[in-house]
């Protein structure tokens, strides 16, 4: 192999340790392998072993014992230690080292801070000590190599019962490394076959078993494992790898395309019963999780992050530091979001309690089903939700997504609970903008279904329209032309000011694109580059708009409905999009668009109809955000206000317009008013 790697550290000095330094060495192409291990004199060991074997081989591949703080400088590492501990279980026999090894995999995590290098985790449970090294040492590209073990042994034993070559059995094996294997895509000779569960059983406990009574343990399969991983995460060569690593909520075995060693995580392809299974497998493995998960801080604390909005605050506190920053990363780019170790009083500002306690959702979950209760639409997922009249709380939950509410009006405070930690940042983020919305509504301000450009003197252009009017499309196409910004992409506040003007400020949110828009604002490309590259857009995005980006899709989406299915960006991922964003301005004239394709941008007759109930969201008309926990304080002032507002917008410009998909005739027209 032409292409050489610096230096491989390899953390454990047993049997796969062994191994794989062996491997590695006889491969040639790593410079220097580096060993440690808790017991000294099996380092030293190994590297004399090691020493020799290089000799006999002629290899070039040098070996030095050497702490795991010395260890940052290498291109990879490789994780395989073993804490002391007899393992009696005859059942679920990987997850039995859960409670010894994590301390161990919590302590080399924490040294790894910092580390920009790739990490390969072999110790059992493997999936659970990938997620907790990646989460006690930050590091982005850490694998297990369970389901890569697991998937050579389903196709070695599939090639022995069909009498085939291995080479003609293709598929994988995903979900956990361990009782909750989920086989999927096999074929044997391109025919697609169905694993009857005793063979998989024979291949994925019963013949590791026989090997570990044979041997003591395992030890050429996981290490060869290792080896392949290396290949592809150092970018020797380009394939993909059944893997675990952190995704979506949980960790473990995925398929992961590999590309000059830049790892993206692809779609199964499961039917609906290994869909059932992956998603049992990664909530065990979550469970398991959240039972070592004291073992990732030395001194775990709550981590707070304050939103502020025209002078309104409202709190994301939370023991994850990624859920606050999810909810930073939401407001920050339109409000402000600081950090701060300071946590909030009760009753000082609204705050957001965020947390992973699956134990708690079910106990949530189970008192809101076993009193009276009510069911709403809550930001597309089904919310049942109770009222105790006693002490005025709210108890809501939505159990499709495993997540659990307890509101307390007296103290202005949410408390969420979740199973995943994207559900629950997701929520966060969401309940902390409905807080902020009850402050500002309390302060005067009212929510208009509408996008928003500013120009550089802070005036505003206001468009309004029902779905699929083309608000997106005039916003985005303004915000493009010269000296103009985003201000909002589907909803904006508004308030008449003393002087008569109206200002506007964003509503926080993903942002939703066709394909065929990003194509016509020429930005399609890089947006699937870095989609290939391992960026992740929002979770809310369809599975099918990130198989048609990754595929070069580029025609409109719909699902069965005939709703268009589109590409959901962060507020902080817009400047892909060459926009810069705008945090306030002051109404100056309204926009009425409609998209054809096939017509020309146009001005249409002038707009009389003015500003119309339906044009803003209220508590009421919301169907998207419900007021289940009765956020909103319906004042007699409040209709007077927003009739006013709707007054002030009614006297402004206002131009009915035809846009089409030609973004340069578009600009053109709009530049021209």
């Amino acid at each position: 192999m032409s292409v050489r790697i610096g230096s491989v550290g390899i953390i454990g000095a047993g049997a796969v340790g062994h191994t794989v330094a062996t491997l590695l060495t006889a491969a040639g192409w790593v410079d220097t392998i580096l060993v440690a291990s808790r017991i000294q004199v099996s380092a030293d060991a190994l590297v004399a072993d090691l020493e020799d074997l290089a000799v006999l081989l002629d290899s070039p591949t040098r070996h030095a014992r050497t702490p795991v703080g010395e260890m940052l400088g290498c291109e990879a590492v490789v994780v395989c230690p073993r804490a002391p501990f007899t393992n009696t279980a005859t059942a679920d026999v990987r997850m039995a080292g859960l409670i010894a090894n994590a301390p161990l995999i919590a302590d080399l995590g924490r040294a790894f801070t910092g580390y920009g290098g790739t990490v390969i985790v072999v110790t059992n449970p493997v999936d659970v000590m990938t997620w907790a090294f990646a989460q006690s040492s930050g590091v982005s590209r850490v694998y297990g190599v369970g389901s890569a073990t697991d998937t050579a042994r389903l196709r070695v034993t599939l090639a022995d019962i069909h009498d085939v070559p291995v080479s003609a059995v293709r598929g994988r094996v995903i979900g956990e490394h361990g009782d909750a294997a989920v086989p999927c895509a096999i074929t044997v000779n391109g025919s697609p076959v169905d694993v009857d569960p005793a063979v998989a059983r024979a291949a994925l406990t019963d013949r590791p078993q026989r090997i570990n009574e044979g041997l003591g343990r395992a030890r050429s399969g996981p290490a060869g494992a290792v080896l392949a991983a290396l290949m592809t995460a150092l970018g020797l060569v380009d394939v993909s790898a059944e893997l675990s690593t952190p995704h979506d909520g949980s960790c473990i075995g995925v398929p992961v395309r590999f590309t000059g060693g830049q790892g993206l995580v692809t779609d199964p392809g499961l039917s609906p019963e290994q869909q059932r299974l992956y998603t049992a497998a990664a909530a065990k493995v979550r469970t398991a999780f959240h039972t070592i998960r004291h073992h990732l801080t030395k001194e775990e604390s709550a981590v707070h992050t304050r939103i502020t909005a025209a002078g309104h605050h409202v709190t994301v506190t939370s023991m994850t530091p990624a859920i606050t920053q999810w909810a930073a990363r939401y407001a920050r780019p339109w409000w402000g979001a600081t950090e701060t170790t300071t946590a909030p009083r009760d009753g000082d500002i609204p705050v957001v309690e965020a947390d992973l306690d699956p134990a708690a959702v079910s106990r949530l979950v189970q008192s809101v089903l076993d009193h009276t209760n009510e069911t709403a639409p809550y930001a597309g997922a089904t919310m049942v939700y109770r009222y105790d009249d006693e002490d005025c709380t709210v108890s809501a939950a939505q159990p499709g997504l495993d997540l659990a509410y307890h509101y307390r009006p007296q103290a202005r405070c949410m408390h969420i609970v979740g199973c995943t930690e994207t559900a629950v940042a997701t929520a966060a983020a969401r309940f902390a903008r409905e807080l902020m919305r009850a402050r500002l509504f309390a302060d005067g301000w009212h929510v208009l279904h509408a996008s928003a450009a500013v120009r550089g003197d802070g005036e505003t252009v206001l468009v309004l329209g029902d779905k699929g009017a083309g608000k997106t499309t005039t916003a985005l196409t303004l915000a493009r032309s010269g000296n103009w910004k985003l201000l909002a992409n589907d909803r904006v506040f508004a308030r008449v000011e003393d002087d008569g003007r109206v200002r506007i400020l964003p509503w926080p949110s993903a942002a939703a694109i066709g394909l065929g828009l990003l194509d016509a604002l020429g930005v399609y490309d890089d947006v699937r580059s870095r989609l290939l590259a391992g960026e992740q857009l929002h979770p809310t995005q369809d599975k099918a708009v990130t198989a048609a980006l990754t595929a070069g899709a580029r025609q409109p989406l719909r699902n069965s409905a005939g709703k268009e299915l589109k590409v959901q960006f962060f507020p902080d991922q817009l400047p892909w999009l060459g926009l810069e964003l705008a945090t306030e301005g002051y109404a100056a004239r309204v926009l009425v668009p409609r998209v054809a394709p096939a017509a020309q941008p146009a001005l249409a007759d002038a707009d009389r109809r003015g500003i119309q109930p339906g044009d803003f969201f209220t508590s009421t008309s919301d169907d998207r955000y419900t007021d289940v926990f009765r956020l909103i304080d319906l004042t007699p002032s409040a209709a007077a206000q927003r009739e006013a507002l709707a007054t002030v917008l009614g006297a402004l410009p206002r131009q009915r317009l035809m846009l089409n998909h030609d973004i340069k005739a578009n600009s053109d027209l709009l530049r021209s008013l």
